[in-house]
């Protein structure tokens, strides 16, 4: 049997260029701010932690690494802005990306100032003189790019990190090393400017630093200010490139098809959504980015990355006109145990008509995980029953009891399950806990094996579908306009599959299913 590639290695070779490129620039900028924080200890830690630090990073070595993750990262965050289709996306997406587009042009003239002066002129880039460089009147501007470097790689590493499990776990950890990590570097920063410029009050001090440091002449300086210039001119024009590229890609055609108010039959991308609209796609587009577009929720705490299989749709029509899964699909897929029919929607490009169904749908596109009930929930509350043998509280022939129960709106589930020849035998229902949440839950068996249906009103922190499997046991979820559906049992997924298909079948009015006993749940 083939390995399952980890939850945070999945994606395609891009991504996985994007991320290790990441990894190492975040790396960098952590021990740069880290060589920051030793200005609160004294300057001469600050130099001797600096000297350690430059060995590696300004090594041949070490200047080819830093050099190719900087331009690989840009480059591929570039072309990836250019290629989306919407710009509809995640408050956390949004914010990393204007973050992300703001970096260069305070970065880029640091770079200049300080690794391409000692490149060209072998200016040596002391603490000292950086310090006496900055402190006070670019503090601001400094201190600025700190924060935003920083923040733009902990958004990144936050929702890279909390799509495996065990996340939680060591979260306060790393938020307190996120906030603490650049207050203190911020701290070392104005302590040890304000001991540098105390110290360059003597004027045989500042000569000292002026030989030592090879310090420019203004000749030098101004054709080091004209490089800082063109380099931030060049990356506007490039970012006005790639403006340009997004806009053409999602510019509508000549006849004016695919807005929202025309004619679907028209294009060649009829995206038909389970319950929802039917709208048509410009090519090229993913499904997710065409969800996004029409304002179609999917959940995608990955951020369309192809790691995390939260957006994974049913496709009830129309798959056999998708391309095959690529790799970095495949192996999501394959680990949350997905059907033929499920496909990722961050990874599919429709070019036909499709109808699809949402499986995981947050009430709206927003940074945290989706809140739904977990596999590991369902499973744990059916296993209960049966250890404890509390499959029902009412038996399925206390009719009267089962209409109290159930405020006497009984529904097709109750009244058709006690036909002699059924496959699923009703054998009664109880009050279970999904967390702290009660349930009704009502008991089936099939073969000899119990299966769980785990009945509650709907609430906007509900997935509307939920399938995975735990041990033995499998889970199948679904919903309606009013209540969501958990079926648990050690059948197997194909045996759940038929289970609701059955139930389905069975329910002639979807929108008065069973309903919650009289607790109230506020």
């Amino acid at each position: 049997m083939e390995a399952r590639i980890h939850v945070y290695l999945r994606g395609d070779v891009l991504q996985r260029l994007r991320l290790g490129s990441g990894l190492i620039l975040f790396a960098f900028a952590a021990a740069h701010f880290v060589n920051h924080a030793t200005g609160l200890i004294s300057l001469e830690v600050m130099h001797e932690v600096q000297a350690f630090r430059l060995a590696i990073t300004r090594s041949g070595p070490g200047t080819i690494v830093l050099l190719l993750a900087l331009l690989t990262h840009v480059g591929l965050a570039l072309h990836k802005l250019a290629r989306r289709g919407t710009l509809r996306m995640p408050w956390w997406e949004m914010l990393q990306i204007a973050i992300a587009l703001a970096i260069p042009f305070l970065l880029l003239p640091h770079i200049v100032d300080t690794r391409v002066a000692n490149w060209l002129y072998r200016v040596e880039n002391s603490y000292l003189s950086e310090l006496y460089y900055l402190w006070p009147d670019r503090a601001t501007t400094q201190t600025l790019l700190l924060l935003l470097v920083w923040s733009h790689g902990c958004i990144g590493l936050h929702y890279w990190l909390r799509v495996a499990e065990g996340y939680k776990t060591i979260a306060p950890v790393l938020l307190a090393l996120a906030v603490a990590v650049p207050s203190l570097a911020i701290g070392g920063f104005v302590v040890a400017g304000q001991q540098t410029a105390e110290i360059m009050t003597e004027p045989e001090a500042l000569a000292r630093l002026r030989e030592q440091a090879r310090w420019l002449n203004d000749t030098d300086s101004m054709t080091m200010a004209d490089l800082q210039n063109k380099l931030v001119l060049g990356f506007a024009g490039l970012l006005g490139i790639v403006g340009v590229a997004h806009l053409y890609r999602n510019m509508p055609s000549a006849a004016g098809a695919t807005d929202a108010r025309q004619s679907t039959a028209e294009s060649p991308a009829t995206i038909r959504f389970h319950d929802g609209p039917t709208v048509a796609a410009r090519p090229g587009m993913t499904l997710l980015e065409i969800s996004r577009a029409h304002g179609v929720a999917i959940a995608s705490i990955c951020g369309g990355r192809a790691r995390c299989g939260t957006c994974r749709v049913r496709i009830e029509h129309g798959i056999e006109d998708l391309p095959a899964p690529g790799q970095a699909e495949t192996a999501t897929l394959r680990s949350v145990d997905a059907t033929g029919s499920m496909r990722l929607a961050c990874q599919i490009r429709p070019t036909g008509p499709l109808a699809v169904e949402v499986l995981l749908r947050p009430a709206q596109l927003s940074a945290d995980p989706i809140e739904f009930f977990q596999v590991k929930d369902l499973v744990a509350a059916h296993a209960r029953a049966i250890d404890a043998a509390t499959l029902v509280d009412v038996a399925a022939d206390d009719t009267e009891n089962l209409k109290t129960w159930l405020n006497g709106r009984l529904d097709v589930l109750l009244s058709a399950t006690a036909a002699p020849g059924e496959r699923f035998r009703f054998l009664g229902v109880r009050v279970d806990y999904l967390r702290d949440r009660p349930a009704s839950a009502l008991a089936y068996q099939r073969l000899e094996r119990i299966i769980s249906l785990f009945v509650l009103p709907s609430r906007q922190d509900d997935a509307v579908a939920i399938s995975g499997s735990s041990g033995a046991y499998s889970v199948l979820g679904w919903s309606d306009d009013r209540h969501s559906f958990y079926a648990v049992s050690d059948l197997g997924r194909a045996d759940l599959e038929k289970f609701e298909e059955w139930v389905q079948a069975k329910s002639t009015r979807r929108s008065e299913t069973i309903v919650q006993p009289a607790w109230d749940e506020s």
